[in-house]
């Protein structure tokens, strides 16, 4: 199953299938990490820049909703070096008390999952980050969470961490720090993954002889998510921008069509969907591309959801 879209609260959820770094080492900026607390993400400050949104209209791979192509301005913030992991949420929703949406049941019973022992997505109850279908390390990412609990999260760290701005990115900040300075599919060139550069579908075997339809030519040894910075990072230093899990932003998904050239989040009154970025360990290597956009609900939890979070810069 790729590019999925579930509307909880109603009848049915919409399926729909669908050489180096091409920013090297001498092209990078001069980034830096930092952590502002022992349970914070290490974050990666990324410089202010301009580029390219979106998927040229003659790119045979381009969905619909990734035009028009438009020049966009960054300003400089920063960025989560991975993905949120296991053990991040544990202490958060240790220090905070706070349940999942999934955890709540609210709206749907637990989590959407796709799960090995019938092959198939399904809602199923019980299932949270704490049970997403398959056994964690407390350095994997995390799952089965929603725009909502990613909400709370980020408010729990603007009050905890001693240092405030803390937010999801916008769409466009995801998609600059992604590209890391490339103008190709991937950072790594046009070319289809390669089990060095992220997680989607291999040719490894998972639970009960499991094998994915549309593998990746290679073989990794993870099945499902794989711990977070497993992967080569891209040229600003950033792991798994592609694959591993579903990261959401804060955008709402709208068209490209008089979106903000300045690099800030599109919200609406009416948003009907939020977006997420970057495929998981699910997805095909049409997926895992820069430009790649999926809507989903805010209160939607599928065990290939997770996070990564942003931070603005001081003035």
């Amino acid at each position: 199953m790729h590019k999925l879209l579930i509307a909880v609260g109603t009848a049915a959820a919409a399926i729909h299938c669908t050489p180096a770094w091409s920013a090297d080492a001498a092209s990078a900026p001069s980034t830096a990490t930092s952590r502002a607390c022992e349970a914070c993400p290490e974050m990666v400050s990324i410089p202010g820049g301009e580029f390219m949104m979106g998927t040229p209209a003659n790119d045979s791979e381009r969905d619909d909703d990734e035009l028009p192509q438009r020049l966009v301005q960054v300003k400089a913030f920063a960025l989560g070096k991975t993905e949120v992991t296991v053990a991040q949420w544990r202490e958060f929703a240790r220090a905070s008390g706070y349940q999942t949406q999934a955890e709540r049941n609210a709206l749907a019973q637990g989590c959407f999952t796709w799960e090995a022992a019938d092959a198939s997505w399904a809602w199923r109850e019980g299932r949270s980050w704490r049970e997403p279908g398959w056994s964690q390390k407390d350095n994997e990412p995390v799952v089965c969470i929603s725009w909502v609990d990613a909400q709370a999260y980020v408010r729990w760290l603007d009050q905890t961490s001693g240092v405030k701005g803390w937010r999801l990115p916008s769409e466009a900040e995801w998609e600059y720090v992604a590209r890391a300075g490339s103008t190709t599919r991937r950072p790594w060139g046009d070319r289809e993954n390669s089990c060095d550069y992220a997680n989607g579908t291999d040719r490894t075997i998972g639970p009960k002889g499991r094998t994915w339809s549309e593998p990746h030519p290679c073989k990794d040894g993870y099945f499902f998510a794989a711990p977070v910075g497993s992967y080569r990072p891209n040229a600003w230093g950033l792991h798994d921008m592609l694959g591993n899990v579903w990261e959401w932003v804060q955008d709402c998904h709208l068209p490209y069509a008089g979106a903000p050239s300045d690099g800030s989040a599109r919200e609406a009154n009416d948003c009907k969907g939020r977006v997420v970025r970057g495929g998981a360990w699910d997805d095909p290597p049409s997926v895992l591309r820069s430009a790649e956009r999926f809507a989903s609900g805010s209160a939607n939890r599928n065990n290939n959801f997770g996070l990564r979070v942003a931070r603005t810069s001081a003035p």
